[in-house]
């Protein structure tokens, strides 16, 4: 039996969905802590429920995933700009800005080419 090895773009790539969408919940849960309104967890909660099944795709190699998970990742990075640049606590600002970059780095990694041979596309 041959087993295919996992390439670490795509690991990575899965780690960036998956500590992306924890990080940006627990984010929301401090700033719901430090203000008292629930309305906070809404959009972490949601980003949560489309990176986790995402990053689990990734993680199995799944064929299909490979441009979903970048138009996620490019979706949620914009997201995490308009973040930036609203108003708000500066840490949690600093935190969406790191988690952008964080999540661009994931569409580069996807376009890599041990990651496309992974996870199909073009050749």
């Amino acid at each position: 039996m041959t087993t295919r090895r996992r390439s670490p773009e795509v690991l990575v790539c899965s780690a960036v969905a998956f500590g992306g969408a924890l990080v940006f919940f627990a984010v929301g849960l401090v700033l719901w802590r430090t203000s008292g309104d629930a309305d906070v967890l809404k959009l972490p909660s949601f980003v949560a429920l489309v990176e986790l099944p995402v990053a689990a795709c990734l993680l199995l190699g799944l064929r299909f995933v490979h441009y979903p998970a970048m138009v996620v990742f490019v979706l949620v990075a914009l997201l995490h700009l308009v973040i930036v640049l609203a108003d708000g606590p500066v840490w949690a600002r600093v935190a969406s800005g790191m988690l952008s970059a964080v999540h661009i780095y994931g569409v580069v990694l996807l376009n890599t080419g041990p990651a496309r041979e992974r996870l199909g596309g073009p050749r």
